[in-house]
């Protein structure tokens, strides 16, 4: 969350869309897959295959998906998802979590995007998609659904 000029508390979301710079995500992580952007949103967005110069798809402690981090040395391939709501990014915010920072970017296409950031540790290990499908996607799918209905039932 962040504050608004005239102090109301506004999501993080609400800072991408209406904030000057176009409403476009880059999808570096499982936001990627069609299968789980059908699960959250209900729909595949347009997308535009890029890379993210200076940052670093990597393996978090535990966790199946991955963090994006600065890195220099590397350029973090991923997805430009363009059109979506304001409902969808509200909701591709709580997905999210307060845990992870909403990033101006700009991809190696010089595209203005956001990014979802990872502020804390993480291991020192590329996340690899191709990885993740193969060995984790359907419990993942299961988990995306289970999270979606607990989130309408708070909503």
């Amino acid at each position: 969350m962040s504050t608004s000029p005239d102090g109301r508390l506004i999501p993080r979301a609400e800072i991408a869309t209406d904030d000057g710079i176009p409403p476009i995500l880059f999808a570096y992580g499982t936001l990627q897959i069609a299968a789980v952007l059908e699960t959250l949103i209900g729909r595949i967005p347009p997308t535009t295959p890029t890379n993210l110069p200076g940052w670093r798809a990597v393996r978090l402690h535990g966790k199946p998906y991955p963090g994006l981090v600065r890195d220099t040395s590397h350029a973090a391939p991923g997805l430009l998802l363009t059109d979506l709501t304001n409902e969808e990014w509200s909701l591709l915010d709580r997905f999210e979590d307060t845990i992870y920072s909403l990033e101006r970017v700009t991809t190696a296409d010089r595209t203005d995007a956001w990014a979802y950031a990872w502020p804390n540790d993480f291991e020192d290990a590329d996340w690899l998609l191709n990885e993740f499908e193969r060995n984790e996607l359907p419990s993942y799918i299961t988990r995306c659904s289970a999270w979606l209905e607990r989130d309408r039932n708070r909503r």
